[in-house]
């Protein structure tokens, strides 16, 4: 069910109210998408002959199962009926939906009399279960008494009435229903889908007398429903979940033929990838099912290779016969034959009137009001409405524009003379403004000269402040970091304010690599002190004993200055910073030259 689930999450999410309207009542099911996945959330039934009467049972039932209440409404009717019909219309390009309505009904008018002609009086009662099938044999029985004997022939109705075997209200209920089957208006309504199979044209059609589908409408719009689509229950049953593409792994398409077993007649439904390709009917008129009868009416079709027969039980009394003749029509037919349950058609059953009633297509004939309207641009009088309306509306734009080009001049001439006014109003006040400017330049001229030599001590005594105050620890930090592989020579300090906290050191080393390694530990322990190294420089030169050594050379500038900071360690330079003088104030530890 895996590609069904699919296709139907493509569509809305909103639930459906489903319905089966048969001879004998009405089915409905609630189908609602909970997690990705579409199922069936509540069932029942109604046994009422009036459609009306049926839906207001079994809208009361549904309530009482669950609290979901669906607003749309898909019906597949039992009445409604499909057929395969010759139009001289491709399907790619159709003609209008009134022609194209007129083309269908003229088709399917005869299938509708045929099955109308099927439900005689006998039917109907053992349909509605006002007769059991034993009854009806006795009431045949009876009226070939009648005949022999000269007898005054009764109608069926009557002769089961004068048997006592119904009551006058069953009579009345199955005339109404007759009446309704033989659609004595010749008014029909009709939808069609069609493709093109094999290069050649195939049309699906399905229709049903005016009067039936009005009824539908009315009651289902007035108890505040929606009636989205109307479906034949006849193939819909049998409907597999096939994709309608053929596969081409495969060497052949995959053909399958579906035995509907309905109430009054077989229908045999001959499929090729899932898509209806031929039907063929006949009714049971009380025979009993047989294998050789079955045989026949998929005869066409039983020398297709790798074709599968289906036997799809819609009543309960079906299902024990039809399960003892699949072996029998397996044998008659030489194809493998499958029964589908009566359980298990109604479960696929729901989830594929879901499925074609959700899509914007069906691979099933359907009657779906949106299509049937057609398009109103064919109507004469709409177009010439039309026509007037964009000629009103021309018009309309045209005096638009022409008052909009006449309130921008008024409104540009207002603005010029806004803006000339307001410029000569700018212009004076940017001449006493420039005179204020010239005036305030010079005062502030004379206050920066005054105030330059105060900045100028204050800045040169705030560093040397800073430089005292930091001075200890990073003698007691320098005196840390002496070790074996470097002793420090001097320190120095720059006199120039802007540099007064800068410290250079000097120290020597006996290697490169002793050298290199005490700049690191400097690098590292004078962070802690918000101290950086920078401007490093290594020298080889001789030490006081004449051996060679490194002389290294840095600067320690707190962090918060723009210089190099800590990426200057491994790039040396052999200058003080610019514009610095030094002056010794610290020897340090005395050198200890090897």
């Amino acid at each position: 069910m895996k590609p069904l689930f699919k296709r139907l999450r493509s569509g809305r999410q909103k639930p459906w109210l489903l319905l089966a309207w048969d001879i004998t009542g009405l089915k409905a099911a609630v189908f609602a998408e909970e997690g990705g996945q579409g199922r069936i959330v509540a069932t029942t039934e109604s046994p009422q002959a009036r459609f009306t009467e049926a839906l207001d049972e079994i809208l009361l039932a549904l309530g009482r199962q669950s609290e979901i209440r669906p607003q749309r409404v898909a019906l597949a009717a039992r009445s409604l009926l499909p057929g395969i019909v010759n139009l001289p219309v491709p399907p790619d390009r159709p003609r209008p939906t009134v022609q194209m309505r007129e083309l269908v009904q003229s088709e399917i008018e005869p299938v509708l009399a045929e099955f109308g002609s099927l439900w005689s009086m006998g039917a109907l009662l053992e349909a509605r279960r006002h007769l059991s099938a034993m009854d009806r044999e006795k009431v045949t029985l009876e009226e070939a008494m009648r005949r022999e004997g000269r007898r005054t022939p009764l109608r069926y109705g009557e002769t089961a009435l004068e048997m006592e075997l119904i009551h006058r209200a069953a009579l009345d209920e199955c005339l109404d229903l007759q009446e309704h089957l033989q659609n004595l208006d010749a008014s029909t309504m009709a939808g069609w889908r069609g493709r093109i199979q094999d290069k050649h044209p195939l049309w699906l059609a399905c229709g049903v007398g005016a009067a039936n589908y009005q009824e539908w409408q009315d009651a289902i719009t007035r108890r505040h429903l929606r009636l989205e689509a109307c479906l034949p229950l006849v193939w819909l049953a049998s409907e597999s979940t096939a994709e309608a593409a053929p596969d081409k792994r495969r060497d052949s398409p995959v053909a399958t033929v579906s035995l509907e077993l309905h109430q009054e007649e077989v229908v045999a439904v001959h499929r090729q990838n899932g898509l209806v390709l031929a039907a063929r009917s006949e009714g049971r008129m009380e025979r009993r099912l047989h294998a050789d009868w079955l045989a026949r009416l998929l005869a066409d079709w039983s020398g297709e290779a790798r074709l599968s027969v289906e036997l799809v039980c819609l009543h309960t009394g079906d299902e024990a016969l039809a399960h003892s003749l699949c072996d029998d029509l397996g044998l008659c037919t030489g194809h493998p034959v499958q029964l589908r349950p009566v359980g298990e058609s109604w479960e696929r059953f729901w989830l594929h009137l879901a499925r074609e009633a959700s899509g914007d297509s069906s691979r099933l004939p359907r009657i779906v009001e949106r299509e049937l309207r057609g398009s109103l641009w064919n109507d004469h009088d709409i177009r010439r409405l039309a026509a007037i309306g964009v000629v009103i509306a021309g018009l309309g734009v045209v005096e638009g524009l022409q008052r909009y080009k006449l309130y921008r001049l008024n409104t540009t001439v207002a603005e010029k003379s806004q803006v000339e006014k307001t410029k000569a109003q700018a212009t004076q006040s940017e001449a006493r403004f420039n005179a204020e400017l010239n005036e305030l330049a010079k005062d502030l001229d004379v206050t920066r000269k005054k105030l330059e030599p105060l900045l100028n001590d204050h800045g040169r005594l705030s560093s040397i402040s800073t430089m005292r105050q930091n001075l200890p620890d990073l003698l007691q930090m320098l005196a840390q970091t002496i070790g074996n592989d470097a002793v420090l020579d001097s320190l120095r300090n720059s006199k120039v304010s802007s540099n007064a906290t800068s410290i250079q050191v000097v120290a020597w080393s006996p290697s490169y690599t002793g050298a290199q390694a005490f700049i690191s530990r400097i690098a590292e322990q004078s962070r802690s002190l918000g101290y950086g190294v920078t401007q490093t420089g290594i020298i080889e030169r001789k030490g006081r004993n004449n051996k060679m050594g490194h002389e290294v050379n840095f600067w320690l500038i707190p962090e918060s200055d723009d210089l190099e900071g800590d990426s200057a360690v491994t790039r040396p330079a052999s200058s003080p910073p610019p514009t610095t003088a030094t002056v010794g104030i610290s020897a340090g530890v005395p050198p200890a030259r090897p």
